[in-house]
């Protein structure tokens, strides 16, 4: 009976341990560009050698470093929980960072070696079809005048 019962609790508390995993990885915030050089600094400077790196640079030229529906594919994480909300809030999200194709980073920064969070991370582009939510908007900018 003893076993049983330390059978059925070790279930238990794996199933609670594997539900505050997925709770945590669902409120996973973004931390920035900084905290993901410090580990991947190949991949910061192939990131720096894109045009999406000049990404706010563009809007404060335009004047359009306010405008919401320009802030949805020129930073990071707008319009998300947690994601930039403006230049003096949240300084660290400006440009079109990591985070905008891999999603909040702060579970896998915190703990690099959990297999589970990098997995989460890599699959974010896939799972989220982040790609179509910005480049659908490049056929705009090709009719656009920016004036």
């Amino acid at each position: 009976m003893k076993k049983k019962l330390l059978l059925a609790g070790i279930g238990v508390v794996t199933v609670v341990v594997l539900q505050a995993f997925l709770a945590a990885a669902e409120q996973a915030t973004y931390v920035g560009l900084e905290k993901c050089r410090g580990c991947h600094d190949k991949e910061y400077k192939d990131f720096q050698a894109r045009k999406f790196a000049k990404a706010w640079t563009i809007l404060e030229m335009r004047g359009k470093s306010t405008d919401a529906e320009c802030l949805k594919c020129h930073a990071t994480g707008y319009g998300q929980p947690g994601g930039f909300t403006s230049e003096e809030a949240t300084p660290h999200l400006k440009y079109k960072q990591c985070e905008a194709c891999h999603g909040p980073g702060s579970i896998h920064a915190n703990n690099p070696g959990d297999k589970a969070a990098h997995e989460l991370m890599r699959t974010y582009v896939r799972d989220k079809d982040v790609c179509i939510q910005c480049h659908v908007c490049m056929k705009t900018h090709k009719a656009e005048t920016f004036e």
